[in-house]
């Protein structure tokens, strides 16, 4: 704790070098967070996912949070807006809601023991998941069916 105090103090953490940053810095960075979100909502809303990979890159070369924070971060921001993209497209009657609650148990399951994992991961090893998982998908929808 008292490293951490110590490295706040002399500006060497993300958050005190923020805080220390310039008032026009800090708006032009707020401003650039704030329109990647939008198209990251945008693309969750519009697609019903993806946002959340698309969030941790922001997360990471914008905010330039750590790996494992940008996850973590990216998670708790696509909670909420998953929410809000599932009442939109409840309310416009899109969706097939029988297979909702079997598919939710094994999403929270999921989540829980993925979350557990993460806590554990090495940053490269974590990295490197990520962006085979991002390739990989991006392949499929290419060539595959």
């Amino acid at each position: 704790m008292v490293n951490s105090i110590a490295d706040f103090a002399g500006g060497k953490t993300r958050l005190a070098a923020y805080a220390f940053a310039g008032a026009k810095e800090r708006r032009k960075r707020n401003a650039l967070l704030a329109c990647a979100g939008a198209f990251v909502g945008l693309v969750n809303g519009f697609l019903g996912a993806g946002g959340g990979m698309l969030a941790v890159p922001v997360l990471t070369f914008v905010a330039g949070l750590p790996d494992k924070k940008a996850h973590a971060t990216a998670i708790a921001l696509i909670l909420p807006l998953c929410a809000v993209s599932a009442l939109v497209y409840a309310l416009g009657g899109a969706g097939e809601y029988v297979a909702d609650l079997p598919a939710a148990a094994g999403v929270f399951a999921g989540g829980i023991i993925g979350a557990l994992l993460l806590k554990k991961a090495s940053p490269e090893l974590l990295k490197e998941l990520f962006y085979g998982v991002m390739m990989f998908a991006g392949i499929k929808m290419l060539f595959g069916q």
